[in-house]
């Protein structure tokens, strides 16, 4: 890995950590419109009688996505710390090549060796830190798809809510809407991971 490569590393993880919290926010934006929803089939009664169970699914993905994201939170604190110790130890190996090519006496050689061992392991860290990362955005990607069915059929009893129906119909846009913008926010981190795995080699 090159300075630049390494500049560019540390940039990459900082947008993850950026985007997550979007999706995080998003993720309790949708447990909220969830209480809300609940409020207003309440209020509707029998009109919005199948509306009701659909507040459940939305209450429990959002929560869902919360925690998965809160997870994906802390991995990714760990992950800024795995790449902090990796861009060290490409470092270091720089400089200790640098130093074999004055001298090759066998201190040398052994930090040399040394190094390079350090360097491996904490690259296989980084990349071992990447594929959790990745599979919990791969799991947020499937919440994601879940919500838009829900927004599906949200709309569709939402249609026969009477004059709650505009409110619960709004509802339904926020939930499509809300798991686009995850979904996009879930994407740019998935091709922030796969660039940052294709510097590692």
């Amino acid at each position: 890995m090159s300075d630049d490569n390494i500049v560019d590393s540390f940039i990459r993880v900082a947008r993850i950590i950026a985007n997550l919290d979007a999706i995080l926010a998003e993720a309790k934006n949708l447990s909220l419109t969830a209480k809300n929803a609940r409020v207003v089939a309440l209020r509707a009664g029998d009109s919005a009688s199948g509306f009701k169970p659909i507040t459940n699914f939305i209450d429990e993905f959002s929560e869902q996505t919360i925690k998965t994201t809160t997870h994906i939170s802390t991995l990714s604190n760990q992950l800024f710390k795995i790449a902090l110790e990796a861009v060290r130890s490409t470092q270091f190996d720089m400089h200790v090549d640098n130093a074999a090519t004055l001298t090759s006496t066998s201190q040398v050689v052994a930090l040399q060796h040394r190094a390079k061992q350090e360097r491996q392991y904490q690259t296989k860290k980084l990349e071992i830190a990447l594929q959790d990362l990745e599979s919990f955005f791969e799991e947020i990607n499937k919440q994601m798809r879940s919500a838009e069915y829900i927004a599906v059929t949200s709309r569709v009893e939402a249609s026969n809510a009477g004059e709650f129906s505009d409110s619960l119909q709004s509802v339904s846009d926020f939930i499509a809407t809300a798991a686009k913008t995850i979904k996009q926010s879930v994407t740019v981190n998935l091709n922030e991971i796969h660039t940052l795995r294709g510097a590692l080699h």
